[in-house]
């Protein structure tokens, strides 16, 4: 497995994590999958089954961002049975070698990164998702993962903002991320489920709401702290 392959697989455990697609899902390696003694796929570089929530996505769904996403990497997907799905290098795309010299600046002029920015203006119908505005548009990257080029993030981690929310968010970001330094990672795992699970089960309006009106009594709260 080589690295391309092992970070296109870490972005896609991400991304159907992230939308609630990983049930019932398993990757194999190719070798692991001719173990199986499958007829179908065997020429592929590694095979994904699900039965759960990709399964629904890829058979009766909307597939257009996972495709997307896999083919930034310069993988294309074929389907064996319903619930398997073998990924292939597109050999056209993998002979446009990156030059690794190349600063982030540059990279953001490449034609993938410019293809790339346009879905996402596109699918935010070219206003400013926080705001509204209509005015100087800019693509935000929710988060960075070091050895990932500008285009190979899921359109859904990708935000069409204005430069004023750009700025502002960016900010917000940063700070959030300085404070995790004070928390275990088990403590973040509890705020990672709870953001997961009340993002899907009700309006993130609603779920932002409570969090901002949560009155803590931090006599009351030290004293239970000092019970445990």
């Amino acid at each position: 497995m080589n690295n391309n392959e092992e970070k296109l697989i870490e972005s896609i455990i991400l991304y159907l994590r992230k939308n609630d697609l990983d049930t019932d899902t398993h990757i194999y390696t190719i070798d692991r999958w001719i173990e199986r003694g499958e007829e179908y796929l065997v020429d592929s570089k590694f095979v994904i089954t699900s039965e759960g929530g990709l399964h629904f996505m890829l058979n009766y769904g909307d597939p257009e961002e996972f495709y997307d996403l896999v083919e930034s990497f310069g993988y294309f997907i074929e389907m064996g049975h319903s619930w398997s799905y073998g990924f292939y290098c597109d050999e056209v795309i993998l002979e446009q070698k990156e030059d690794c010299h190349k600063t982030y600046s540059d990279k953001l002029k490449d034609k993938r990164w410019k293809e790339k920015r346009e879905k996402v203006r596109d699918k935010a119908n070219h206003k400013c998702q926080d705001c509204g505005s209509l005015n100087k548009l800019e693509v935000h990257h929710c988060y960075y993962k070091y050895g990932l080029e500008p285009w190979q993030y899921p359109l859904d981690s990708l935000r069409c903002l204005c430069s004023t929310c750009h700025k502002k968010r960016g900010s917000i970001e940063m700070e959030i991320r300085a404070r995790m330094a004070d928390l275990k990672t088990e403590h973040l795992s509890t705020i990672s489920e709870f953001l997961y699970g009340g993002m899907s089960s009700y309006p993130p309006q609603k779920v932002a709401k409570l969090i901002k009106n949560l009155n803590v009594n931090k006599e009351e709260l030290l004293k239970e702290l000092n019970k445990s």
